[in-house]
Parts: structure tokens; C-alpha cells; sequence
């Protein structure tokens, strides 16, 4: 899927298009980490690019928008992003609604009116803090997603979705994060044959 949400930009963020082009040597990376040449969209908080809508980015939440299409029912999404996750999983008339938790106004701002456009009521887009945000008494979610991380690999990112995923245990049935699921399709790319030379 990519991003339909327009270019633009608001504060220090800005959402932009930008091209793929072919490679000229050989691609080492695992068949889930490359893309066909094209025009994808990437959404930056100064100069930190914060994500895209390269494949990896959806192979590595997959996860998520399975588990919501399997659940249905409402599903909960920490950090927005260029909201393709949240859009993945409203794909599936078994998801009523998705509520998307982002700590940053701009990127509400640029990404928050086309999914409400494209979506209506079956989204909603909250601006708070994931780590503080608490939900409506007797809320209750199928799925719960935590991706805030620019990088899987941040150094506290790992104990962060650890820390989101305790919080919202009460109210969600399942729960994953981005760095999680990117850590695990990583150790995927390692093949065992290659340890037994």
C-alpha cells in the first residue's frame, strides 16, 4: 500500500514524495527489505526520517494489520506516522474503528484530515502522549499496536514498547510493537545452513 496522504509540511515536519530508483549492483538485502523503482512517500521531523511507505515498513508491521483483520472489533495504534497501519487495518469491514494515539500536533495536522476524509467516524485520531494518554473507562481494544520509534533499533526502544504494551494490557486482547516485529524479521534473514561451514 502507499501513502495517498498529500505532501506537505507543518512546524518542523514535513511529509514528501520521493523516488526509487534501480539499483545498478546486487541487491543484498532480504526479499522483504527491497522495493520496485517508483514514487513513495516519507514523512521527517527535521532532518530524522521518522518513516516511509517502503515495503519493509509494511512487511514489519504485517503483524498488526492481520491480527486486526482476524479480531476486528476496535484496535488501538500508538504513533500515526503517515497512517498506513491504521488504514491497512480499516481495509477489513471487521474493524469498526481505529484509534490512533500520536504525541506530535504537526503530524496530526498533516496526516490527521485525509484519514478522517478517507475514513469518517471509523478513525480517530487523538493528540496526546502514548505514555501518558489514558483511555475511556471500559474501553476495550482487539488489537493494540505501539510504533513511535524513527529506528527499531533506538537504543530504549525495545523496553519503551515493553513499557506501552504493560500500560495498555488492560484494555487490549492482543498487543505488538514495530521494533519487536523488525528485530524478529531481521533474525528471519539469517539462515542456519550458513553457521554450519
Amino acid at each position: 500500500m502507499r501513502s495517498t496522504v498529500p505532501p506537505g509540511t507543518s512546524g518542523e515536519w514535513r511529509l514528501e514524495r520521493f523516488e526509487l530508483l534501480t539499483s545498478d549492483g546486487p541487491d543484498e538485502r532480504p526479499p522483504w527489505a527491497r522495493d520496485a523503482p517508483g514514487t513513495y512517500t516519507r514523512l521527517i521531523h527535521r532532518d530524522v526520517l521518522f518513516m516511509t511507505d517502503l515495503h519493509a515498513e509494511w512487511y514489519t508491521q504485517r503483524v498488526a494489520i492481520e491480527q486486526a483483520h482476524r479480531r476486528g472489533g476496535e484496535a488501538l495504534v500508538t504513533g500515526l506516522g503517515l497512517g498506513l497501519v491504521a488504514e491497512e487495518m480499516l481495509v477489513s469491514e471487521f474493524v469498526t474503528r481505529v484509534t490512533v494515539v500520536e504525541a506530535a500536533a504537526d503530524v496530526v495536522a498533516l496526516v490527521g484530515p485525509h484519514l478522517e476524509r478517507t475514513w469518517g467516524d471509523r478513525i480517530r485520531v487523538v493528540h496526546a502522549d502514548a505514555f501518558d494518554w489514558v483511555p475511556a473507562p471500559q474501553a476495550r481494544f482487539s488489537v493494540g499496536w505501539h510504533d513511535i520509534w524513527p529506528t527499531p533499533q533506538a537504543p530504549s526502544a525495545l523496553a519503551e514498547a515493553e513499557h506501552l504494551e504493560a500500560r495498555y494490557a488492560d484494555v487490549c486482547d492482543w498487543q505488538g510493537s514495530w521494533p519487536t516485529e523488525y528485530v524478529a524479521a531481521e533474525l528471519e534473514r539469517s539462515d542456519p545452513a550458513d553457521d554450519a561451514v
